[in-house]
């Protein structure tokens, strides 16, 4: 018998801004002033402070940090508004009828219409734990 806790599966969770850009500030061989200066903040404590989540990163700067932190601004900008203004972003993507890819997601896109001719055929999810199948008919 399968017991309960053995039928839930966890799914990773989506990393708030913070642990996203710490993250990534961590992998880069870029010191935070370097960071700073190719984004066009004064003050390279600013970096620490988004890391730490005490300060928001402004929305206007999001293209020239994933810049210099060599990540997919789509994806960052995502996080940003899903994170600080989850209701207006929710609003906007129902609006337009569409979500903002980042480019791993965009090639999958593009793959998937690719192998179904571009015929809009339905997909099918058969494992989300570790490997996505489409199936097309």
């Amino acid at each position: 018998m399968i017991k309960e806790n053995q039928m839930t599966k966890q799914f990773p969770q989506r990393p708030t801004v913070a642990e996203y850009l710490a993250d990534k500030i961590a992998a880069i061989d870029k010191t935070q002033r370097q960071i700073a200066e190719e984004c066009g903040f004064d003050n390279p404590n600013i970096i620490t402070m988004f890391k730490l989540g005490q300060t928001k990163l402004p929305i206007n700067r999001i293209a020239p940090l994933a810049k210099a932190l060599e990540v997919d601004p789509a994806f960052l900008l995502r996080l940003v508004m899903y994170e600080y203004m989850k209701e207006s972003w929710e609003c906007v993507e129902n609006i337009m009828q569409s979500t903002v890819l980042s480019a791993n997601e965009l090639q999958l896109v593009r793959a998937y219409r690719e192998v179904t001719g571009d015929n809009d055929a339905a997909a099918v999810v058969i494992d989300r734990s570790a490997v996505l199948a489409i199936v097309t008919a």
